[in-house]
């Protein structure tokens, strides 16, 4: 098995509508109706982990909305043909297992 087919099954286990598209040729993970925490509230959206460099950063999660109060310096961004919010939040290393990234990112909106 591949190490990209690796770390999708492992998030693939973290949340079972998780997709494997690529961007750019590159594998990109869309993780339709996800829940997570920010600021104490409970949230479900569409986030889309870019594990390689994207934008001027090493990795990105990009998210379907802002959230407000959470995050700083929001930017849109056309990623697979729609449109998706980031906020400023970098130096989450490609190496990281795409589920250690996904949390390391998801910190960035605590």
């Amino acid at each position: 098995m591949s190490d990209t087919a690796q770390e999708f099954a492992n998030l693939k286990a973290m949340h079972a509508g998780a997709v494997l598209l690529k961007e750019g040729g590159q594998p990109v993970a869309l993780l339709p109706g996800f829940g997570f925490t920010a600021g104490g509230q409970t949230l479900r959206m569409d986030l889309l982990l870019v594990p390689f460099a994207h934008s001027g950063y090493i990795t990105r999660l990009f998210f379907e909305r802002q959230i407000a109060g959470r995050g700083s310096n929001w930017n849109e961004h056309r990623v697979l043909e729609r449109n998706w919010w980031a906020p400023s939040w970098n130096h989450v290393p490609a190496t990281m297992r795409w589920t250690q990234m996904l949390t390391a990112h998801l910190r960035a909106v605590e």
